[in-house]
């Protein structure tokens, strides 16, 4: 056999996997649907409002974005925010938004968050960022847009992966 030529090709084989980085996902897309129906503690709230909330998390730049869009809202938003916690559990805020002011009917709330602006949970297990984004990604985190009428929440949707 020759093995001249196996040499320089072993070597060449063995930099190109050296340097060569996979292009894995860094970034992971979560969406969820706000209906009263979710609002704890069941059956929920009786609302005609209806929305729904996309929210992307980068773990190259360690940031959570969102985009959340609200329908119908009878009465002014007072806040919205992610809150930790299961499906039909109630827990508490971990990401705050801004809300635009007393807004109500159809309208947006986008914005971003570093790690850094993380409400820490201890007693929740959000010990730390990262708990934090393991909560979001594991679907144990969901989005409450609360109202001048419904102060405990007007609308509510669990963020999952599709």
């Amino acid at each position: 056999m020759n093995t001249r030529w196996m040499t320089p090709l072993l070597a060449a084989l063995v930099t190109i996997g050296l340097t060569a980085v996979p292009a894995s996902a860094q970034s992971f897309t979560l969406t969820a649907t706000l209906t009263g129906a979710q609002e704890t503690p069941a059956p929920g709230i009786n609302t005609g409002a209806f929305g729904n909330a996309t929210v992307v998390v980068n773990m190259g730049t360690r940031t959570v974005t969102w985009v959340v869009n609200v329908f119908n809202l009878p009465s002014g938003v007072t806040v919205a925010h992610i809150h930790v916690g299961g499906v039909g559990t109630p827990g508490p805020t971990v990401i705050n938004f801004t809300v635009p002011t007393g807004a109500s009917n159809d309208f947006s709330i986008t914005g971003s968050a570093t790690d850094a602006t993380f409400t820490l949970r201890p007693d929740q297990g959000i010990r730390s960022a990262d708990d934090m984004f393991q909560a979001i990604l594991g679907g144990n985190t969901y989005v409450n847009v609360h109202s001048a009428v419904n102060t405990g929440g007007e609308i509510r949707g669990q963020l999952t992966r599709p």
